[in-house]
């Protein structure tokens, strides 16, 4: 019977997943700022939707992504301003560097005029300034600017799936943290049941060593399963508690924030079928969805280089140009500005060189071309790699609900065992060492059954988020 007992790889098991969340906080609690005030404030109770909820709001690394997610919907949305004219207004008022010009007459003689000597006039001060005004308005238009367009809705739809899919993964580590201190916090309340048995028994052992019932050495190792029993305790109470300041740190509670956990590790026990799964939801996936997206982009900015290489661009331009006749002039008169190198025009320009496949533009699109094979391939890969992780995931879960089921039955087992060391102990026709192994037995059998329905939970998670749904 007792071969079918788990007896050290239960409580290795939850050991290991303490020293593996422990690991994990310690590591994200380096990257977060230390510049908090200490909370003054009562107890915190915290459902694992309050936790996920309250991480959501300050979790620092989705808020930088909900900043890129923001540019990129900005972006999206004034995208159509490359269609606005470039716009430019200027205002001049000049002085002649000239004191003086040379000036020719001309006389009417005999019906034709005739041209003088030139003579040299000096000129007044007003005549040296000169007031001009410059509005000019340029279009450059080409077919690449409407899949220029597309392309920046298709960066925003890229990024909103890059938030979403660090907003599930927050999740996720938050959930996992949250039920590995439950772990903790149940492995400790075991650990205190078995001292309060070995208190009581030594109690009644010390009780019967005084009535000479029992020998010295009985009572001195009743004593000796209560002391060495202690630092353990102490010590686990001692990492519990840095875990969950670590927890409440990583949620964006204030450090020194008691936290109290409102849960339980009792998943639903459920049969899953891979097929079924990668038929319904293997379409769903963030990371697919995501290289799905960045091929699109690159088809399109692929097709916007060549529009841009192959087809000509129309330029539109309009100037005007008015200056005053004379700086002593009334300036709110219009009949005192000229307008004489204002101007429309419209321009057709086509680059030859970037249109030969050999040119530095042309080999450019070359790239991109291969690029999106590259990328195709890539989802490819990927599209096979998360069939077999969810297999596997599937696998795992099955593997685990079987050994919760064979390690429900061993506690029930180590539980009839120890009852009946315990009553063949009082009766005194079983050794105190037989009883303490039976004890510790049904505690790793109790622990075990915990921290395999840990990895059930957490497998599940790690299964939902793969196939990017709830399961039911």
């Amino acid at each position: 019977m007792k071969g079918n007992i788990p007896r050290n790889g239960g409580r290795r098991s939850a050991l290991a997943v303490i020293l593996a969340f422990g690991a994990a906080f310690a590591l994200e609690a380096q990257e977060l700022p230390a510049a908090r005030t200490k909370a003054d404030a009562a107890p915190v109770r915290l459902t694992v939707e309050q936790a996920v909820e309250t991480a959501l709001n300050g979790n620092i690394q989705l808020k930088s992504q909900a900043v890129d997610l923001r540019m990129k919907k900005r972006d999206a949305s004034y995208a159509w301003n490359v269609l606005l004219p470039s716009i430019q207004a200027t205002g001049t008022l000049a002085r002649s560097n000239m004191d003086k010009v040379n000036v020719t007459t001309y006389e009417l003689v005999g019906g034709s005029y005739i041209v003088p000597s030139s003579m040299e006039v000096t000129l007044d001060e007003k005549d040296r300034w000169r007031a001009m005004a410059g509005l000019s308005a340029t279009l450059n238009l080409n077919l690449a600017l409407f899949d220029g367009l597309k392309a920046t809705r298709q960066g925003y739809e890229a990024g909103k799936i890059s938030w979403e899919q660090a907003r599930q993964q927050t999740e996720q580590n938050v959930k996992k943290a949250f039920y590995g201190i439950l772990v903790q916090e149940e492995a400790l309340k075991l650990s205190r049941d078995k001292l309060a048995i070995s208190e009581e028994r030594l109690r009644q052992t010390e009780t019967n060593y005084k009535s000479g019932l029992v020998p010295e050495l009985s009572f001195l190792q009743a004593k000796l399963a209560v002391e060495t029993q202690k630092p353990s305790i102490e010590e686990s109470e001692l990492n519990l508690d840095q875990q969950k300041a670590m927890f409440g740190f990583l949620i964006g509670l204030d450090p020194g924030t008691e936290i109290i956990l409102d849960g339980k590790i009792e998943p639903e026990i459920q049969a899953f079928d891979a097929d079924n799964l990668l038929r319904d939801h293997l379409a769903d996936r963030l990371d697919l969805a995501a290289l799905r997206k960045n091929i699109e982009l690159l088809k399109t900015q692929y097709r916007a280089t060549q529009l841009q290489l192959y087809t000509p661009n129309l330029t539109l331009s309009q100037s005007f140009s008015p200056a005053l006749s004379a700086i002593d002039a009334d300036w709110l008169d219009r009949d005192n500005w000229t307008d004489s190198s204002g101007a429309f025009s419209a321009t057709l320009s086509f680059n030859l060189t970037n249109a030969l496949p050999f040119s530095q533009a042309g080999q450019g699109l070359a790239k991109t071309k291969d690029s999106i094979a590259k990328l195709e391939l890539t989802w490819k890969q990927a599209a096979d790699n998360a069939e077999i992780e969810i297999r596997n995931l599937v696998r795992k879960l099955e593997k685990s609900r079987n050994s919760i089921a064979a390690m429900e039955l061993n506690v029930s087992i180590a539980d009839k065992a120890y009852r009946l060391s315990e009553q063949a102990y009082r009766a005194g026709t079983a050794e105190y060492l037989s009883l303490k192994d039976a004890e510790n037995t049904l505690m790793q059998a109790r622990l075990g059954v915990l921290s395999e329905k840990f990895t059930y939970l957490s497998t599940r998670l790690d299964l939902e988020t793969a196939l990017n749904a709830k399961l039911n």
